[in-house]
């Protein structure tokens, strides 16, 4: 009873349970300086000297106020209110503290202690990258950088030269450029001073760096790419997102690896994979305290190229040795599969390593292959546009068949050799004779394609807009879509009247068209553009999107299967025009211009070129492109050599090297050409 009694105050007179000091030093509503009143009052309309017997009275009526708790009590509205909210307080406090002692009592636990959670997503593996025979091209690798985190670095002018100076000494950085790399960047999470750094390095610097506050030493993952020739044009690199990578990808992290060129930039969706993230306990310093939970990441894919890695290194070494030994500047080469359009080999020279530009170390390396006047950055192979030369002849001829313009029995008395057009003499490399069209292809014979072109004697010309269209139909003059990313090629040039009226404001003559007839002018292609052509010669008329990337192949796969080729037009030309372009084409290694092939035990068809170019009418380039075998092409090979002469001479000699290993022949070594004056 009195445990009722002493509740029923606090209820409804809970300032009776204050002596009567209390009430004035302790209600917060009561101003100091009228306690006395305020007590007087108080006791006077609250009768606090009866409030006993006011709970005396009120409880008489439910049963003795004296005795025992009569059950009676329970029956107070009073009462079963406050029981009921007794009750429900007691409750809600009951599941509140389950949960902050045994649900959550280790977190709990750790704030209090003044320490953090802290999620942090953890990278994918990054896809891998294989030749067409399994052999890997790159492999992931960890490496470490060195970090600071700006909220400990010196804010003090002294201590901030003493931190600085010891920087210096230990990473071997001036101290002006360490400052040019932090200040700017204090506002930043963290600053990197050193990445792509190896383990024993690493190991190294972080005992050399004891003490210095702010200084972490993060593993982080790299990319290495195996040492092929080549591989920096094609495969690419990877390097750090940018704010437009991360406002254009939201699945991007600020401290994603992201395909900058090549294979590298064009699958970089496929190859990310998805990050994981770990929980750690930070304590109030900072340090992690122990692991809370984690999500595995989900690795990227791999990637099977058409590639073969011994045919890329070969064709690498001959083209080096072919620029070298006949004192060339540049040059490149592309092999790819007839039936597919899967690349087998592609080269640009001069090169570059590309692990160069994975990591910020060698950053000298770096500026001295951006500011070489060779651009060893640029992939000639896809970027590169020259004047064809002669390699353009095949595909005109195959032009005046279908439209009926010649047929393969016409012959043009060629034996002048040269058309003279007003005040222009047109004149060929040799005097030819009498010649028809297979003739013309394999002895390269100007005077025999100016009429093809433009007209001369009994043959009607194509005239500059049907020779356009059908040199347009094999791919010339547009980017071939290959999968190096968008922008990464060139589309090269078909002129026509309109071009050369809005680009130089001049009209077009006669000697335009038989110029483009034979290769010369305002034509330019890329290797690769004329590889694939060559190819839609090899295969019966189909025009393939060349591809690097065979197969893309999931990180738990058990099976492979390649893509399907990607055919962009089934016959470009009738199969009879094809077959005497083809027969063209083997004539001229059998008796004409790359005769040298006609030792291989492989039947090849081929077409050499040399193409004058504006810089310098002394150094012409070198062109040659060919397939194999003759009567069951799988391989087209195309090659340029930029200021290297004559085409059977310098070019050739590395489509030999490339066809040799395809077929698994002994290679015929480079040697340097003789100075003789060969076809265009």
């Amino acid at each position: 009873m009195k445990f009722i009694k002493w509740l029923w105050k606090l209820v409804w007179h809970p300032r009776s349970l204050m002596r009567p000091s209390d009430k004035g030093l302790f209600d917060p509503f009561v101003p100091i300086t009228s306690l006395k009143r305020v007590e007087n009052e108080y006791q006077a309309d609250y009768k606090l000297t009866n409030v006993d017997e006011d709970f005396e009275r009120i409880m008489s009526g439910y049963g003795s106020a004296n005795g025992d708790f009569d059950e009676n009590v329970e029956q107070l509205p009073g009462f079963l209110l406050f029981k009921a909210v007794v009750i429900v307080v007691a409750l809600v406090l009951g599941v509140r503290l389950i949960g902050l002692q045994i649900t959550q009592g280790e977190e709990n636990y750790s704030l209090a202690e003044g320490n953090r959670l802290e999620t942090k997503p953890t990278p994918a593996p990054r896809g891998l990258i294989f030749d067409r025979k399994g052999v890997p091209l790159v492999r992931n690798e960890p490496s470490f950088t060195i970090e600071l985190d700006p909220a400990d670095f010196p804010k003090d002018k002294t201590k901030r030269q003493e931190y600085l100076a010891k920087l210096s000494s230990v990473l071997g950085r001036s101290v002006e450029e360490l400052s040019t790399l932090i200040l700017p960047n204090l506002n930043k999470e963290t600053v990197a001073l050193e990445e792509g750094i190896d383990r024993d390095r690493a190991l190294s610097l972080e005992v050399k760096l004891f003490g210095l506050h702010g200084i972490v030493l993060n593993k982080t993952p790299s990319r290495r790419y195996g040492d092929l020739p080549g591989l920096g044009h094609l495969i690419g690199y990877i390097g750090k997102v940018t704010a437009e990578d991360l406002e254009d990808r939201q699945e991007l992290l600020s401290t994603s690896l992201i395909g900058k060129s090549g294979v590298e930039r064009s699958y970089d969706t496929e190859l990310q994979g998805l990050p994981g993230t770990e929980t750690l306990e930070i304590d109030s310093l900072g340090r992690a305290v122990r692991p809370i939970g984690s999500t595995l990441p989900v690795p990227g894919k791999s990637l099977i190229l058409g590639l073969d890695a011994e045919i890329q290194r070969v064709t690498a070494e001959a083209l080096r040795a072919s620029i070298e030994k006949n004192g060339a500047t540049s040059g490149a080469a592309v092999a790819m599969d007839v039936r597919s359009g899967d690349i087998i080999a592609m080269v640009s020279f001069p090169t570059f390593d590309n692990n160069l530009f994975s990591s910020s170390v060698n950053s000298e390396e770096r500026k001295k292959i951006l500011s070489d006047p060779g651009a060893p950055l640029i992939n000639r192979a896809i970027a590169g546009q020259y004047p064809s030369g002669s390699t353009i002849k095949p595909f005109v001829a195959s032009a005046a068949l279908q439209e009926r313009t010649i047929s393969a029995s016409t012959v043009i008395d060629t034996s002048e050799g040269k058309i003279v057009v007003g005040q222009t003499t047109f004149s060929d490399w040799k005097t030819h004779g009498r010649s028809n069209v297979k003739q013309a292809i394999a002895e390269s014979n100007n005077i025999f394609f100016f009429a093809l072109g433009g007209g001369y004697k009994q043959v009607t010309g194509l005239g500059i807009e049907r020779l356009k269209n059908y040199l347009e139909k094999f791919g010339f003059g547009a980017a071939t879509g290959i999968d190096l990313g968008e922008g990464a090629e060139a589309k090269g040039l078909v002129p026509s009247p309109d071009w050369k009226k809005r680009v130089k404001k001049e009209s077009w003559f006669l000697g335009d068209t038989y110029n483009t007839s034979i290769g010369q002018g305002n034509l330019l292609v890329t290797p690769l553009q004329l590889a694939r052509a060559t190819a839609s010669i090899a295969n019966g008329g189909k025009l393939l999107q060349p591809r690097v990337v065979k197969t893309v192949l999931a990180a738990n796969a058990s099976q492979t299967k390649d893509r399907d080729p990607v055919i962009l037009k089934e016959q470009i030309m009738d199969e009879e025009v094809l077959q005497i372009v083809r027969e063209g084409m083997r004539q001229a290694v059998l008796s004409g211009s790359a005769r040298s092939f006609s030792s291989l035990p492989i039947e090849v068809a081929a077409k050499t070129g040399t193409a004058q170019t504006s810089k310098s009418k002394d150094k012409t380039h070198s062109w040659f492109t060919a397939f194999a075998p003759y009567n069951n092409p799988e391989i087209v090979v195309s090659v340029i050599v930029e200021g290297g002469g004559e085409g059977f001479a310098v070019a050739a000699p590395v489509a030999k090297n490339t066809i040799e290993r395809y077929f698994n022949l002994p290679l015929t070594p480079i040697v340097p050409a003789n100075p003789v004056q060969e076809n265009q």
